[in-house]
């Protein structure tokens, strides 16, 4: 039996750095209505953070077809995938080996996985923001606390506060570059996404960075589509 953390993936983090024109805006813990240093007000963090997700979040109905490897302690699987979702609310994912059989058949419907009772111990998915990073839209959990954002130029960061993680979004020109989930002082997971010249994502990375484990998610296509099957978000089995 294959055991593995199966995280769903994406994108380079090549974001401008610190520049030092970059505007911080934060919600400091306990201090409603407080300022930076610099007194922008820390309400500013909250519009910022709803514009990205405006600027990441399909309109409409959505599926993606794509390979996937994955690299572990060097062993190496690989086959092909299909996610379906409706965003923010609900997310099916396939994943299927070499000879087509299923490795893994899972949605997410408003926050809460849906994965049959045989298949639940083979993998452990990540969580719903990795997931929805994985194709490219910024989607934080609804306990997750908003703490700071920053701008300089087309370059968007947003961090929240998860429990004792800190989840952390980097944008360029309205796009999602990466996700990163930080914990202990360290980076525990991260996803890099990849756009094409065409504004399309081409390509999907997690990497879990304790485990040396690394995910590599080759997106085929993505489009729209007018719906789903209500039977779709509730997976055989659950």
């Amino acid at each position: 039996m294959i055991r593995y953390r199966l995280t769903a993936a994406a994108l380079a983090a090549a974001l401008a750095g610190c520049a030092p024109a970059a505007q911080t805006v934060s919600t400091a813990p306990g201090t409603p209505g407080g300022t930076t240093a610099g007194g922008t007000s820390a309400a500013d963090a909250a519009p910022v953070a709803a514009e990205a997700q405006r600027a990441t979040t399909p309109t409409s109905p959505r599926q993606a077809q794509f390979g996937w490897q994955l690299d572990e302690a060097g062993a190496q699987f690989r086959g092909r995938g299909v996610a379906r979702y409706e965003a923010p609310g609900r997310f099916r994912l396939d994943l299927f080996g070499p000879r087509g059989e299923t490795y893994l058949a899972a949605a997410l419907v408003d926050g809460q996985m849906r994965v049959p009772a045989v298949l639940a111990q083979r993998f452990a998915l990540p969580s719903p923001a990795l997931l929805w990073g994985a194709v490219g839209i910024v989607a934080p959990p609804a306990d997750a606390r908003l703490l700071n954002s920053s701008v300089s130029g087309e370059s968007t960061t947003i961090r929240y506060q998860l429990g004792t993680s800190v989840l952390e979004y980097r944008l360029r020109a309205g796009r999602l570059q990466s996700v990163r989930r930080s914990a202990g002082g360290g980076v525990a997971e991260s996803i890099d996404l990849t756009w094409n010249d065409a504004g399309q994502l081409g390509r999907a990375q997690y990497r879990d960075w304790a485990a040396y484990r690394t995910l590599n998610l080759t997106v085929e296509s993505q489009t729209d589509v007018a719906g789903f099957p209500e039977e779709t978000w509730s997976p055989p089995g659950t």
